[in-house]
């Protein structure tokens, strides 16, 4: 509740303790396990502490799953918190999911990030499983590959001819106004730094954090876009927007823990269907 509060007082006051009663304890589980849980000056986990609120995650997750087992009722429901990445959700990952989470009685709560990052979210045991771009499974947790998602650089006819006549260059990209991911090192950023030279800040771009306004924003006119290729087939189909250039394949897994309740397994298997279609291999 420290973590989750931030503080030795914000936790006092949701636990209805005093604040020299939470210190206490806390004092007395880090003597109990030998090392420093919690930072003072920020109050954050150490990495110690972050392995030991995994490691709780996890019993706890898998004490619900237990309960609701032999339970065994029609009324009750497992949350399952997951990393995704937002390409994922705006490609149709949860219509493709949803008849098993109606039958499982599944709850989801997503988390939503870059696919470069959401493996932290696992690590520190905020999910139970992620989608993410790392092929090597991190201790304590298993890996499936889900296939390799493709991005391409898309505009409208008239973004096109007047923003890349002359094809896609260095010049040209330090000219034309670009939509990308979110505030962090996304793929858009990455492919224009390696490929182009461009480092962020050497070209226009609209930081938008959601794939379905990044798409929107393409259509309008407003930007050219790296989409996924599924979420555009469509609007090239109909010429409202045109490829401008080769696409950028990212390969994608599905990472859990080792441990995986019943109702985590279903989930994954069902995210490994939902890619099977939506992927490429």
């Amino acid at each position: 509740m420290v973590a989750v509060a931030g503080s030795f007082e914000g936790a006092a006051r949701r636990l209805n303790l005093t604040q020299s009663a939470v210190s206490q304890r806390i004092r007395q589980l880090e003597e109990r396990h030998g090392c420093v849980l919690l930072a003072r000056d920020p109050v954050c986990p150490t990495a110690a502490g972050e392995r030991l609120l995994a490691h709780v995650r996890q019993v706890r997750q898998l004490e619900a799953a237990l309960h609701a087992e032999q339970a065994s009722n029609d009324t009750h429901w497992s949350t399952l918190p997951i990393g995704v990445n937002a390409d994922s959700l705006a490609v149709g990952l949860i219509a493709a999911i949803a008849p098993v989470l109606a039958q499982a009685r599944l709850l989801l709560d997503c988390v939503v990030d870059d696919e470069a990052y959401t493996l932290d979210l696992l690590r520190s045991g905020a999910v139970l499983g992620c989608i993410a771009t790392q092929s090597q499974p991190v201790a304590g947790c298993g890996v499936m590959p889900l296939g390799t998602l493709g991005y391409l650089p898309v505009a409208t006819p008239e973004f096109a001819a007047r923003w890349f006549a002359d094809g896609l260059s260095t010049q040209t990209l330090t000219q034309a106004p670009a939509a990308v991911f979110g505030h962090r090192d996304s793929l858009h950023r990455r492919w224009l730094r390696e490929q182009f030279s461009l480092a962020e800040g050497s070209y226009p771009c609209h930081t938008i954090p959601d794939s379905n306004a990044l798409f929107a924003a393409a259509l309008a006119g407003a930007a050219y876009v790296l989409a996924p290729a599924p979420q555009v087939q469509a609007a090239l189909a109909g010429g409202q927007l045109g490829v401008l250039g080769p696409a950028q394949l990212v390969p994608l897994f599905w990472h859990h823990w080792a441990q995986q309740t019943r109702a985590a397994a279903q989930l994954a298997h069902a995210i490994g269907e939902f890619a099977r279609i939506a992927f490429t291999e």
